[in-house]
Order: structure tokens, then C-alpha cells, then sequence
């Protein structure tokens, strides 16, 4: 069953207007429990989207797609363009809907996006609790880190233990886009709570999930969704109750 949280955005006035829509492929539990086998292809998660992120296939990368040009982050941090046919463990897509620019001021870090973006949301009535956001803030950054995965070291190895060891990249300074999703905080594993949010470097050279970012000069776009979340028939996980999962600890910035 789905979380609670995903039949209220459904029910809300917002779930019954002609905006744009995420799609979801596997349930975050599944993936942090150590399932990383294909669920779907690169093609049918991210093509003719406006932005994404994901994991590929057997923790192959990270995954950060921009108007439906998709790259992978490898352990060396240097993306790569992915096929089509190429096979992801886990993704998220955001289609249609329309752009409203929400102001960052310089200086904030991964936190302070966040409570931007929420006190922008308040501002236009909506409740970040009953809706899912899709993000895009392009510009200059200070203090950058951004990490990428690799293959897990045995099998049954859940992401949780892959990212103890994850690749870190730091950046004083750097320019290019963000892309992620705001999902409401309240979840029973089904979605990752929170701000999530993968980078792509101006140059193409650097990208991966965002670990820490404060703004310099940004712009930024958001759009109001509705969330698919498509379950798939992959082997069970030992995960367990979701709620055992620190996700904060994986997704938050760095201490």
C-alpha cells in the first residue's frame, strides 16, 4: 500500500488541476534495502521529461537528467551520456506543468533552499506536506560536494552500508544546475522525505548527488506535481519497516 501522504496529494485541490506530473519508479525502502536490479529503462523513466535523477542499475552511478539528456556519474565523478536502452534501479521524472520562478538568495546552503522553497510554497497557499515539488536552480555555487556510488562490495549490502563508503567531489567554486524534487516530509518508505537533489556541472565534468551547495547567483524554476508512483515486481528486500531508515543521515548536507 502507499504511504498515507501520497493518497492525501492525490485528494488535495491541487491533485485535481491540469499540472504537470512526477513519475516514480521503485519505492525508496526497496532501493535502500539493497535492491539495485533494473526496474526500467533509461529511455522510458526520462525520456521527453523536463528533469530527473535516479541510480542506475547495480549502484553503476548516479543519475541527473536535463530535458531528457540523461548522465551517469561514475566513481571517477565525470559524466556520462546514457543510452536509451541503458537500465536504472531507481528513478524519479518530472513531465509538463508550468515553470514559477521562486527567488534564492545568495548564501544559503542546502537547509536554507529548503526553507526558501517552502516559505515560497506558503506563500501561494500551498502546504508542502500534501504536494510534491520539482526543482531547478541553475547559477553559481560555493563550498560544493556532491557524491557518486559504486558497485556494493557483497551481495545484500544495503545502500545504506554503499554510502558509508561513498565518492565525495568538493568544489570551492561551481557553476551549473541542480534538478531534484521537495516530497513531503511525512513517508513510510515509499519516497525519500525531504529536499533530494543531483547536479550537473556547466562543463560536463563534474556531477552526481548533492551532498552540500550554498548559492552565489542562481535562478530557479518549481513546479507543483502530481506523483505517480509506479511499484514494480522485483525481488522482496530484508529492509524491514521503513521506518528504521535514517534518511537524513544519507541525504541530508554534510556535517
Amino acid at each position: 500500500m502507499l504511504d498515507d501522504v501520497l493518497d492525501r496529494i492525490r485528494a488535495s485541490r491541487l491533485g485535481r488541476l491540469d499540472h504537470g506530473s512526477v513519475t516514480q519508479v521503485r519505492s525508496a525502502s526497496a532501493l535502500f534495502g539493497g535492491d539495485f536490479s533494473g526496474t526500467t529503462t533509461v529511455g522510458s523513466e526520462f525520456s521527453h521529461t523536463r528533469l530527473g535523477l535516479g541510480v542506475m542499475r547495480d549502484l553503476e552511478g548516479e543519475l541527473v537528467s536535463l530535458r531528457s539528456t540523461t548522465w551517469r556519474i561514475p566513481v571517477n565523478g565525470i559524466p556520462e551520456e546514457v543510452s536509451p536502452e541503458e537500465e536504472i534501479a531507481f528513478g524519479i521524472a518530472a513531465h509538463g506543468g508550468i515553470a514559477h520562478e521562486v527567488h534564492f538568495d545568495p548564501q544559503l546552503d542546502i537547509e536554507g533552499i529548503l526553507s526558501a522553497l517552502d516559505a515560497h510554497l506558503l506563500r501561494t497557499h500551498v502546504d508542502h506536506e500534501h504536494v510534491v515539488c520539482a526543482l531547478e536552480i541553475q547559477g553559481t555555487f560555493s563550498d560544493v560536494v556532491l557524491r557518486t556510488v559504486g558497485h556494493p562490495q557483497w551481495e545484500g549490502e544495503s545502500l545504506g552500508e554503499v554510502l558509508d563508503h561513498e565518492t565525495r567531489f568538493s568544489f570551492p567554486q561551481w557553476s551549473g544546475t541542480l534538478v531534484g524534487f521537495r516530497y513531503p516530509d511525512a513517508t513510510t518508505g515509499s519516497t525519500i522525505p525531504g529536499l533530494h537533489l543531483h547536479a550537473i556541472s556547466d562543463d560536463r565534468q563534474s556531477g552526481g548527488h548533492v551532498r552540500n551547495a550554498t548559492t552565489t547567483s542562481v535562478t530557479a524554476s518549481v513546479w507543483i506535481d502530481d506523483l505517480h508512483l509506479r511499484q514494480d515486481h522485483a525481488r522482496p528486500t530484508e529492509a524491514g519497516d521503513s521506518g528504521s531508515i535514517d534518511f537524513g543521515s544519507y541525504e541530508g548536507p554534510v556535517s
